[in-house]
């Protein structure tokens, strides 16, 4: 591999001078600076990243703290952060291991966290000694932090009211919601949907709460084909988005269910519970409607494209690394940014006023 040493040997001047000419720093005579540049072509030189890095203190690189590689969501958004990044010349890491600790022995420039619960436990681990630029997805949801971090925010509070709203619209009172979590979590979804429906449903809400874990579910022997349900719990388990939406077709039609719409957790869950529903002998949305929260690519390979509350996930990776990289340029933080939802229209949702 060609250093600049060999450059300068063989142009003839100093490794100072051709550090300024590949550099375009200081002035270097136009002349050897066009053979310097043609020297370095003809090498096939090329920079050594670690190098560049310690005389710069920037690696121009940033981390995306990332387990769940199968899911959807991720993917887009990772696709976003990778746009943005490009745009200012820095790429995009990806690592998923438990041990917070293990970030510092990697050479980055920042860190995007993927929602707020991560962020809770980075925060409370090594963050808050750690520092480390960082900004962190965020959906809304009830955390507490032991330092400030900007958040992108989806307002999924805001989100689920938008949903149920259009469910409203279209005539429907009976709205069902499945989640993977039990109704003791912090996730904004259910938080959302409880408030709301309280008024509709009163005393039965408990009837329209289909919740896929073991705290819902104790003695439900399924829930052990999911390895997030057989061991202690932990935001770090990967969740069988799918494969719950699955299950969910199958206790949603043993309680005989009256909803006659459904709100799914997100959209994974919903083409399982679609699936479902069509092996059990539904007809979606006659029998039932159904929705979804992202509003993710996949959603559109059903035989019906699903209607979603989209979150717009690209987007909002591209905002999380354009605040990361103002941050470490120097800009002063903005702690909350508020991203846009909205109803990506489907199949999957009938209008009961017609």
């Amino acid at each position: 591999m060609a250093t600049r040493k060999d450059i300068a040997q063989r142009a003839g001047v100093s490794i100072s001078v051709v550090s300024r000419a590949l550099n375009n720093s200081g002035y270097v005579d136009a002349g050897k600076k066009k053979k310097i540049l043609q020297i370095a072509k003809e090498l096939d030189y090329h920079p050594n990243p670690v190098a560049m890095s310690l005389m710069s203190q920037h690696t121009k690189q940033i981390l995306f703290y990332c387990r769940e590689l199968k899911n959807a969501f991720n993917i887009e958004m990772y696709e976003g952060m990778l746009e943005a990044a490009g745009e200012r010349d820095y790429k995009v890491l990806i690592y998923g291991n438990l041990d917070f600790s293990n970030i510092r022995s990697i050479m980055v420039d920042g860190l995007v966290l993927p929602n707020e619960s991560v962020a809770e436990m980075y925060l409370n681990d090594i963050g808050k000694n750690y520092h480390l630029p960082v900004v962190t997805a965020s959906y809304g949801g009830s955390f507490s932090f032991s330092k400030s971090i900007p958040m992108i925010e989806c307002d999924l509070w805001e989100g689920t009211r938008t949903a149920l709203q259009y469910l409203w619209d279209r005539g429907h009172r009976k709205i069902a919601i499945i989640t993977p979590y039990d109704d003791d979590s912090r996730d904004s979804r259910l938080l959302s949907w409880n408030e709301f429906m309280k008024y509709e449903l009163g005393d039965r809400i408990g009837q329209y709460y289909f919740g896929i874990n073991r705290r819902s579910l104790p003695n439900d022997d399924r829930l052990l084909a999911f390895p997030e349900e057989r061991g202690p719990q932990s935001i770090y388990m990967l969740v069988s988005f799918f494969e719950k939406g699955l299950l969910a077709a199958d206790i949603f039609h043993e309680r005989s269910s009256d909803a006659t719409a459904v709100l799914c957790f997100n959209d994974e869950v919903a083409l399982g519970f679609y699936k479902g529903l069509k092996q059990l002998g539904y007809k979606v949305p006659k029998d039932v409607s159904l929705m979804g929260v992202d509003g993710v690519y996949s959603r559109r390979y059903a035989d019906l494209a699903l209607t979603s509350l989209s979150l717009n996930p690209k987007a909002q990776g591209q905002k999380c690394v354009e605040n990361l990289l103002n941050i470490i340029d120097g800009k002063k933080p903005k702690y909350i940014t508020q991203m846009p939802m909205r109803i990506m229209e489907g199949e999957t949702v009938q209008d009961l006023r017609h």
